[in-house]
């Protein structure tokens, strides 16, 4: 990998792979900025169809300007490859957050999804498709801002793989039906993605799961997912019909914007009834693509199989109406499937009876003091136990944060109930570190109970060497003790480089201004004189000449040609001559004769000039047309 990408971009470090780039972390040298760059692999940059959807895909991203959306700088192509500058963001994975948290809580998760919801509402309006929401395409920064990443790179990754692999390849746990079908994908797709994202975020796992990529595909087509509430009761019963609503297989009973998906996540958060109530009609039923349906429409297109499930009641479609084995055979198939759900639902019942209606019901001692919830969980035969002490900005010291199992849940007497206990909050106001030293910085942090953490000096032509040109998180804002606190120290102001001045004569003003900026150096004034030489608009001369060394960000001066100087000349009078002399006296003059034949008042006027425009004496420019009206 070359140092430099583009003579622009410098390579830091190598921050990760994905399946179609490597990532690099590098520094823009003209802005003087970190970015991340994007560079293709191989095996893609050799697909001319592939670069082709790319560079369109990335100039529609390109377009997308929102504070949850990672921004993409610039695009080209370098040392045989090609890329993508976008902004550089530190912070985690989402995919991170849940592999180390296990679940989210319902309100952050709500924060996320609505944050996420954002940039989808802004990026549809504007016609761009993500296609590839994922917990890995969304990055988390240390103050819980959101930033969707590969928006519009996704479209064209995807048709690479398929036209690879001729399958489904990729991410397939988040694929929404439609995708899995091979079909042309809108903003439901999105929204049916974000809702595998958020059923990950409450539950820890996503829905379907499968030995492969097709399989799982198969299940987004065929299977219903499981309630997250089954997995986490502590899921509120509204949030709960949400994610349902988002993972409906038609896309026409899913949320149809991104608008109506916030507003009631709104509705969540204020524990309001939401408008994803499951309705009772079977036009909103979850249709359900058979399994060798399924198959069949992944593969030649077939048409699919339908089974809709509502409420308690299951129907099987056996599919169109046939004779002789195959009938039969579909009979026999619908039989065994009724087999199967009454035995499921005897199994069910078995289960209620035997277990759900032992035990009693724990109570509620979330947000008691310490004392009061262990007497009350004793008054009711339970044991306790303090599982963990935790920092809490939302809950006061001393008092319960959490409990398990939670409220409501079933356990024996003599059942043990683990609590988690508040500390307190431990956040601290970061310290306003701009324009002091960095011995007085490091100081002030630690005092705070803060980490320091230098970052590479910079340049500043503004802030004197040695004290702090920025930081991160900036002053004032709360953070928790022991959290990291980023800052750059000046150098001092940078020395300019030294460039030599390009040869600008003959090139246009975009020409020069083109070539002086990829030297470093800046357009001046531009002026325009005439030439006899040099065509209209390509310059005469500049100032500096060529081959003059420079500091960079210096200007240089053009005159632009205005073409050959135009002379004025009188327009003889010629009314009276003979068309001939009239013709020859004006071309002297160095003007064109245009002849318009005219009705003759007498004989005598025929074949003379009875007028002119302009009329004689006046003054035009040379090589000018002048009429003459001829008798005839």
């Amino acid at each position: 990998m070359p140092d430099i990408i583009d003579n622009r971009y410098e390579i830091i470090r190598r921050l990760g792979s994905g399946g179609m780039a490597d990532v690099f972390l590098a520094r823009d040298t003209h802005l003087g900025r970190e970015v991340a760059i994007k560079i293709l692999y191989q095996r893609y940059a050799d697909d001319d169809e592939f670069v082709a959807r790319f560079r369109r895909e990335a100039q529609s991203a390109a377009g997308l300007n929102h504070p949850h959306i990672v921004s993409i700088y610039d695009r080209g192509e370098a040392d045989g490859s090609y890329y993508i500058a976008m902004e550089y963001l530190e912070g985690r994975s989402l995919k991170q957050v849940i592999s180390e948290r296990g679940t989210l809580a319902p309100a952050p998760a709500i924060d996320i999804s609505e944050q996420i919801l954002q940039a989808l509402q802004f990026a549809h309006e504007n016609n761009v498709i993500h296609r590839d929401i994922k917990p890995h395409n969304i990055i988390i920064n240390g103050r819980d801002q959101v930033k969707v990443t590969d928006f519009g790179i996704a479209r064209a990754g995807s048709a690479a793989r398929m036209t690879e692999t001729g399958s489904i390849i990729g991410t397939a746990q988040y694929l929404s039906p439609e995708q899995a079908k091979g079909l042309a994908v809108e903003q439901g797709s999105d929204l049916y993605s974000l809702g595998i994202v958020l059923y990950e975020m409450l539950t820890g796992r996503v829905p379907f799961e499968g030995e492969n990529p097709v399989a799982i595909a198969l299940k987004h087509l065929s299977d219903v997912p499981v309630p997250p509430q089954a997995l986490n009761p502590e899921i509120p019963d509204n949030l709960n019909a949400v994610v349902m609503k988002a993972l409906a297989k038609d896309p026409a009973n899913r949320y149809r914007h991104a608008e109506e998906f916030m507003a009631d996540l709104e509705r969540c958060r204020r524990d309001l009834p939401v408008a994803a109530a499951l309705p009772d009609d079977d036009t909103a039923r979850t249709e359900i693509i058979a399994p060798a349906a399924a198959a069949a429409a992944m593969g030649a297109g077939a048409a699919a199989t339908a089974a809709s499930a509502s409420g308690d009641e299951t129907m099987i479609h056996p599919g169109a109406a046939g004779d002789g084995k195959k009938g039969r055979r579909k009979i026999i198939y619908f039989w065994v499937i009724l087999a199967i759900l009454a035995m499921g639902a005897a199994v069910a019942g078995a289960y209620y009876f035997a277990f759900a209606n032992q035990g009693i019901a724990v109570p509620d001692v979330v947000g008691m003091e310490q004392d009061q919830a262990r007497k009350t969980l004793e008054a009711e035969g339970f044991r306790v136990e303090t599982a963990a002490e935790e920092y809490s900005d939302a809950v006061e010291a001393g008092k319960v944060i959490s409990q398990n199992p939670a409220a409501g849940r079933k356990l024996k007497r003599d059942g043990t109930v683990s609590l988690v206990i508040s500390r307190g909050s431990n956040k601290v106001k970061v310290p306003d570190l701009v324009g002091q030293s960095e011995s007085y910085a490091e100081a002030k942090l630690k005092e705070a109970g803060l980490s320091p953490d230098r970052q590479p000096d910079a340049y500043s032509g503004s802030v004197p060497k040695g004290s702090v040109i920025s930081q991160d998180p900036v002053a004032g804002t709360e953070v928790q003790t022991g959290s990291t606190v980023k800052y750059v120290v000046s150098k001092g102001a940078e020395p300019p480089a030294q460039v030599t001045v390009p040869e600008l004569t003959g090139k246009t003003v975009d020409g020069a201004r083109a070539l002086l900026a990829g030297a470093g150096l800046t357009l001046g004034s531009v002026t325009d004189d005439y030439s006899g030489s040099v065509p209209v608009g390509q310059v005469i001369s500049q100032n500096p000449v060529a081959g003059q060394v420079l500091d960079e960000g210096s200007s240089v001066s053009i005159v632009v040609s205005k073409g050959p100087e135009i002379q004025r000349v009188t327009v003889p009078g010629v009314v009276g001559d003979t068309e001939a002399a009239a013709i020859t006296s004006l071309n002297t003059a160095g003007l064109v004769a245009s002849s318009n034949p005219v009705p003759a008042p007498n004989p005598a006027d025929i074949g003379n000039v009875l007028s002119q425009s302009p009329a004689g004496g006046s003054v035009v420019d040379e090589g000018s047309t002048v009429v003459i009206d001829v008798g005839t």
